[in-house]
This record gives structure tokens, sequence and C-alpha cells, in this order.
């Protein structure tokens, strides 16, 4: 995929093109891995970070692939996306109507899917809390399963920052699942 980003740089519509048919599904999977798969802004979501990741084409500099340049984006702007939709439902006037944010409408085929969604639900909520690289580096690391040194290439940083962010970021998230009451489903997960 290199030699198409080095096309789309110089301007090829049909490079450009190909670059984003590659790296669609990736970002579109970071975003429903992120927000939930029922929510109704995965798609904008994601069209907004295939519009970052043309954007920031020019500032890529090959220290991971294309694919995980891409998927850091998409990551990065859904977190963004359900932090400024937590901060919107905060400030709907009483009495609007207000979306559902990340909740499906169909019904879970059983209680064990319900109380996984749940504990998702409030572990986004608690990386929300957490400074933008921590939380970063958190849900690539867990959510996406993404080994030490490729998350050092997607952030452009070294492997031991990279380990201070999960470290620090798994302090401040039991901190803070300890001392908050709505997060004690989590409480089990930490023992």
């Amino acid at each position: 995929m290199r030699p198409l980003v080095a096309s789309a740089r110089s301007g090829d519509r049909a490079a450009m093109r190909a670059l984003l048919t590659a790296v669609a599904p990736v970002v579109a999977r970071a975003a429903r891995r992120v927000l939930g798969r029922a929510n109704p802004d995965v798609e904008d979501v994601a069209q907004q970070s295939l519009a970052a990741f043309v954007d920031r084409l020019p500032t890529f500099r090959g220290e991971s692939t294309v694919k995980h340049f891409a998927e850091r984006i998409a990551v990065y702007r859904a977190l963004t996306a359900r932090r400024d939709a937590q901060v919107r439902q905060r400030h709907v006037m009483p009495g609007e109507p207000v979306d559902e944010l990340g909740v499906p409408d169909i019904a879970p085929a059983h209680d064990v899917a319900l109380a996984g969604r749940h504990r998702r639900e409030l572990l986004l909520e608690a990386l929300e809390a957490l400074s933008s690289p921590q939380a970063e580096a958190l849900a690539l690391h867990f959510l996406f399963d993404h080994t030490i040194a490729e998350i050092a290439g997607m952030m452009g940083t070294p492997e031991e920052t990279v380990r201070s962010r999960l470290r620090l970021g798994k302090q401040s998230l039991r901190a803070r699942i300890l001392r908050d009451p709505r997060l004690t489903p989590l409480r089990e997960e930490l023992s």
C-alpha cells in the first residue's frame, strides 16, 4: 500500500480512491467497536475518520502500516464523538427529545449479552475520563489487541512511552472504577 500512499500524495485520484477503499473497512470496524454497532453516529464518525485520514496522509511517516495509521485516526475520532455526545446529553434541556446514545434498539439474545454490553459501555465511559494519549493507548491495546510495538509505531512514540501510558492509564482507570459507584460492575474485572 505504500506505493499507493506516494501516488495519492502526488494527487493521483485513482490511487487515493484505492487507498480509501482499502482502509474503509478498518475505519468502520474501529468506529463500531468504540461506539457500539447500533450507535447512530457510527457512519458519520467513519466518514469523518476517512476525511481526517486524507488530511493527515501527508504526515504519514511510514512508521506503521497504512491500516494502523487509519485505525488510530478512527479510534481517536470515535472517542471524541462519544465524549461530545455525552457533553451534548448533559446540556439538553428537560423535555427535549434525547437520542439514545450507543444503546441498540434490538433486544439482546440473552442476559449475558446485555451484561457484556453494559460492562463495555461502562468501560468506554471510564476511558473517556483519561487523557487522550492514555485512553487511545488503552483502547488500541485492549479493544483492538495491538501490541506495544504496533501502538508505538501508530502513535509515533517510543515503546517505553506506550508502556508508561498503559501503566498510568490502568492506574487511573482502576482508581476511577473503585471510586465511582456507577462503575461497580467493572470491579469484578479488576480482581
